[in-house]
């Protein structure tokens, strides 16, 4: 048996809506069916309005005209394509036109007296208005053709106006075109005129600046500055002056330090003065430029006596010929010459650099302000040709300015000349337009047509007979059909039950039609049921049965099905749960008699109290528990272990347990039989039981873990294409109010609770699987 505490969430239904638009569509098409009556109704009131509408409404004709609008352009082939294309853009501008005020003022003007009867005593704009309230201009798409047309209560009246719009519309366009175009001619010899002004304003300027260039040279975009030439001229020079002063003032500081620490000169002498540094070169090596010929003839003469000298020792003379002796002084001689020659140029060379220390330092220092000066020079000149240079650009850029100012000015001034020269006043415009359809008098009415008012009238009852349905839908918050009770619910639909007929006994077995007449149509309905409940699940021993609210007929219900499965042989116990207000015990006609309340509360076992108040009928296999007296807490006794041990015991002794509880939304009894039963069956009636009453029930019996089987409907009949009802038992304005019995007065202290039963621990019983007895 489940119990809250182990209630699987998988186990309760799914009581929410189903939003699924397709079924949404399929009920409310149902809901159409099941309500034809009250679309057929619409149909018929709609249909019959629009057929009034079609007799006595007035008969309206309309004529209607085209006119084709071409543009010519100039003659060019690619200038007309343009100005066709450009003409279809104009297309609404024309149609406005045709509907304008001054068309129409010049169309009632010349209408005749006869077709102007009906715009007597208004005013111009009131006239303007009617007539313009039944004119329709059209533009049919991608083409140049304009559609007119009027509608009047006479074809002639409607063919006459057509005709004198258009008429208006010839006159109106023609007079703007001659207006437009004299205004035309004279703003353009005005535009003409003013801009030849402004060419000689141009063309003066234009020569002021030129003769103020005189160092320009060339005209239009290919001139040149001859002041910018010089300038990049002077900049060369500027550049390779301040170079120039670079160089003099380090060699100026170099050869300042060298006299200051008396080195050497050469290296400075050679960047300066090239010749006077080979000089110094001589000097060093001792060779004086003065006498270089005489050292070198000496340096030869040296050559040939050291030759002869090797040559006549090598011949055999002595070391003491005179001969040799003589070669040996010459030899000696000259090279002591030449030694001392050496010296003293080395000794000159250094007086020389003593001397001319201070001489280069003077000359390097001239260079150096030679340099700057030049520089300073070349620079002033340089800021001169630059200012000059900037005033040339500038007039330069004034005069190109002139020059596009003066080109743009005469092409203007052609422009206008040529447009002035094309428009000719005593030629027709450009645009052209003909009547290709004429206005003629229309026999067949426009309005009213049949067809249409047919149709609109239909569409009318079909549109207020949905809505009607709609709203009745939404205010008739009932189930329609057993698939929508099952698709809310999520649970099946076990059994239909008609509406039974009575019967003459009221009480005991005779009261129950399965019982009765055990082979009647209305019969077949339990055994379906029991049928349902055999196959609902694996376990179905335990059954219990209860109702959305009182009067719903689950006591019928619960008999009518016990009976079934007891004509079917199984032993079958039914027990009236409903300890407030029992049907069921009043259905057997044993008020006032022991029964649920009394085992609960009894102090003997379950075996004794139950074998002891069990009532046994005359159908074989049937037995019944009665509600007993009424207690003051029956939730208490519902939650006791008796009640769950009295179960158990009748678990191992009958087949079938069937259990009366009371209607879940008005007690939590429902609930707490639910848990320990295998299923529920909810009893609904829809014609009494709200959409959202049946869903708070199925959530009721289901909140402590009860398992929900399927729904039984009750009270079906064949009066109607939707559900029709007419079983009740009874319950009064509040449940368990007005018990009028007065076997139940003062029992409720006649079989007081054992106080044991609280203390007793709580036990579960099953059948035991080696006899039909419970074992505890």
């Amino acid at each position: 048996m489940p119990a809250p505490e182990n209630y699987d969430p998988q186990m309760n239904i799914q009581l929410q809506d189903n939003h699924n638009p397709l079924q949404t569509i399929l009920r409310f098409l149902q809901s159409l069916l099941r309500r034809k009556w009250t679309v057929m109704a619409w149909l018929t009131f709609t249909v019959s309005l629009g057929m009034t509408y079609f007799a006595l409404a007035p008969r309206k004709y309309e004529s209607s005209a085209e006119l084709l609008v071409l543009h010519t352009g100039d003659g060019n082939v690619d200038q007309t394509q343009q100005s066709q294309r450009t003409l279809q853009d104009y297309l609404p501008t024309y149609t406005k036109v045709l509907a304008s005020d001054e068309v129409l003022k010049g169309a009632l003007v010349r209408l005749p007296d006869t077709a102007r009867t009906k715009f007597i005593g208004m005013t111009k704009h009131q006239a303007i208005e009617k007539l313009r309230s039944s004119l329709t201009v059209n533009t049919a798409r991608q083409t140049n053709l304009l559609e007119v047309k009027y509608c009047s209560e006479s074809p002639e009246e409607s063919s006459m106006i057509v005709t004198e719009i258009l008429n208006s519309y010839f006159k109106f366009m023609h007079e703007m075109h001659e207006s437009s175009s004299g205004q035309m001619l004279d703003t353009l010899t005005k535009e003409r005129d003013n801009i030849q002004n402004q060419i000689l304003v141009k063309q003066s300027e234009l020569l002021d600046l030129q003769r103020e260039s005189d160092s320009l040279i060339g005209t239009g975009d290919n001139v040149m500055s001859v002041v910018n030439e010089r300038v990049i001229e002077l900049n060369h020079a500027l550049a390779k002056a301040q170079q120039e002063s670079i160089q003099a003032r380090s060699y100026y500081t170099a050869v300042e330090q060298a006299v200051r620490n008396g080195e050497s000169l050469q290296q400075l002498m050679n960047q300066s003065n090239q010749t006077l540094a080979n000089e110094l070169m001589k000097l060093s090596a001792g060779v004086d430029s003065r006498d270089s010929y005489a050292y070198a003839r000496l340096q030869q003469q040296l050559i040939e006596d050291e030759a002869s000298l090797r040559d006549k020792l090598n011949g055999k003379l002595g070391p003491n010929h005179p001969e040799v002796l003589e070669l040996q002084e010459r030899v000696k001689a000259a090279r002591d010459w030449m030694n001392g020659r050496g010296q003293q140029a080395t000794q000159d060379s250094k007086q020389l650099t003593r001397d001319m220390g201070p001489q280069m330092l003077e000359m390097a220092k001239q260079r150096y302000q030679h340099a700057v000066t030049h520089e300073q020079d070349i620079y002033q000149r340089f800021m001169q040709e630059k200012q000059l240079a900037s005033q040339m650009n500038q007039r330069l850029m004034l005069l190109q300015l002139a020059e596009r100012d003066l080109s743009r000015l005469q092409s203007d001034y052609d422009m206008m000349r040529d447009r002035i020269n094309t428009i000719d006043l005593n030629k027709q415009s450009s645009l052209r337009t003909r009547i290709t359809k004429h206005a003629e008098p229309n026999r067949t009415p426009v309005t009213p047509k049949l067809t249409s008012t047919l149709m609109l009238s239909i569409l009318a009852g079909l549109f207020f007979g949905a809505t009607t349905v709609l709203l009745l839908d939404l205010l008739d918050d009932r189930f329609h059909s057993p698939d929508e009770l099952k698709r809310e619910l999520g649970a099946p639909v076990m059994a239909m039950v008609r509406s039974l007929p009575s019967l003459p006994h009221t009480h005991g077995l005779e009261s129950i039609f399965t019982y009765t007449k055990p082979n009647s149509v209305e019969t077949e309905a339990f055994r379906t049921l029991r049928t349902s409940i055999e196959f609902a699940c694996e376990n179905h021993q335990r059954i219990s049965i209860t109702s959305t609210q009182p009067s719903d007929g689950k006591t019928t219900v619960i008999s009518n099905t016990a009976v079934a499965f007891a004509q079917a042989g199984k032993k079958t116990l039914i027990i009236d749960g409903d300890m407030r207000r029992p049907g069921l015990t009043a259905v057997f006609a044993l008020k006032g008699q022991a029964g649920l309340s009394t085992i609960l509360r009894d102090t003997a076992t379950i075996e004794e109290s139950a074998s002891k108040y069990i009532t046994k009928t005359r159908l074989e296999n049937l037995d019944v528990i009665s509600a007993g007296p009424r207690p003051s807490n029956p939730v208490e006794l519902l939650t006791s272990e008796r009640f769950e041990e009295l179960i158990g015991w009748a678990e191992g002794v009958y087949d079938q347990i069937l259990i009366d509880a009371p209607p879940s939304l008005a007690v939590t009894d429902p609930a707490i039989i639910g848990r320990l039963v295998d299923g529920i069956i909810l009893t609904v009636r829809p014609d009494r039981n709200k959409r959202r009453m049946i869903l708070r029930a199925a959530e009721s019996v289901t909140s402590l873990g009860g398992t929900l089987l399927g729904v039984v409907v009750n009270g079906l009949s064949d009066s109607r294409g939707e559900y029709g009802y007419g079983y009740g038992y009874g319950y009064g304005e509040g449940y368990g109010e007005g018990h009028d019995d007065p076997a139940y007065e003062g029992e409720e202290e006649a079989i007081p609770i054992s106080n044991n039963n609280s203390q007793r621990p709580r036990k579960r019983f099953s059948r035991d699987q080696s006899s039909d007895r419970y074992a505890a």
